[in-house]
């Protein structure tokens, strides 16, 4: 069973090298399309690259981006450089678990065009060792309720007639939607908040992201979750950045679950210590660069742009 993981990945130097490192004891070949990392994601994986591991990274460096376009972009390239029986969509944050005969056996016994697998979120806490640097190791308090928002697995072979929806919760060849059938005994460990301080690097430039996609990605409300955060360290950040409950939440028996995963992946040879406030301020600064630079291009390269701008400065409003 030839399985290849398609992933997208931005400035995930903690846990980037954990994730290769179990999930690749499940797949043939991974396949990353890096959008702009300035942390330490691509020397990792230049690193895991060279120890051996089976993986190859592609980049766009969009500061808004077609999540739809882009999950296609990653399903063709893979199903036609790979030939997989089946490629699966993951996260970085994303560690698969599995029962006896791992993922390619539940998949084998798979008819149907795409296969499902849950999310099962784990929460960072204050009982977390921070020394551990292995993410599954350090974070095990799980969710109790998971979400009704699987994952998709689609099977190979259908080349550029497959779409794949944003999230990666769903597919389609032809315009015609896959059918879904779900695997027994296989889920996905789910890790996208490893401190608040990773929580508000990830919904500051998430928000921006949206915002600098236009009004259509405005619309499909895939990303409205990271509104209301960016908002509040945009208006009050002290509600936040108080909070030490936000910043590290307290253990709560009535939502979570001491369940830590059977973390595959070994020992980590490449992953640097780094404190997450540092690494978000960072990773903020960075992609504001970017919006800037990328607006300077606008205005360089387009005669239209520059007329926009030039009427928003000539527009006066009376406000009192």
């Amino acid at each position: 069973m030839r399985i290849v993981i398609a992933s997208r990945i931005l400035n995930e130097e903690d846990i980037v090298e954990a994730f290769v490192r179990h999930n690749a004891s499940f797949a043939a070949h991974m396949l990353f399309l890096d959008n702009g990392s300035t942390d330490r994601t691509l020397a990792i994986l230049r690193a895991l690259r060279d120890e051996g591991l089976p993986l190859s990274v592609f980049q766009a460096r969009a500061v808004g981006f077609d999540e739809a376009r882009v999950n296609s972009w990653l399903y063709e390239t893979a199903d036609g450089l790979h030939h997989p029986d089946w490629v699966a969509f993951l996260d970085v944050d994303e560690f698969i678990v599995a029962g006896e005969g791992g993922l390619g056996g539940a998949l084998a016994a798979t008819v149907a065009g795409a296969a499902t697998v849950p999310l099962v979120h784990y929460f960072d806490t204050v009982d977390d060792d921070p020394a551990e640097p292995v993410v599954p190791r350090r974070m095990r308090w799980r969710a109790r309720q998971t979400p009704p928002v699987p994952k998709v697995i689609v099977r190979g072979g259908f080349g550029a007639r497959c779409a794949v929806a944003p999230g990666n919760h769903g597919a389609s060849v032809d315009g015609v939607a896959l059918p879904q059938i779900g695997l027994p005994g296989a889920a996905l460990a789910h890790y996208p908040r490893r401190s608040g301080w990773h929580d508000l690097q990830k919904c500051g430039i998430g928000w921006l992201k949206v915002l600098a996609a236009g009004a259509a990605a405005l619309q499909n409300r895939y990303s409205e979750h990271y509104q209301v955060p960016f908002e509040r360290l945009r208006d009050a950040p002290a509600s936040l950045i108080g909070d030490p409950a936000y910043l590290a939440q307290p253990v709560d028996p009535a939502r979570m679950v001491f369940d830590p995963i059977d973390y595959r992946g070994g020992e980590l040879r490449h992953t640097v210590p780094s404190h997450p406030a540092m690494r978000a301020l960072a990773a903020a600064l960075h992609h504001a660069e970017a919006l800037a630079r990328a607006h300077g291009r606008l205005l360089d390269e387009s005669a239209e742009a520059r007329g926009l701008v030039a009427r928003w400065n000539a527009e006066r409003e009376f406000l009192f």
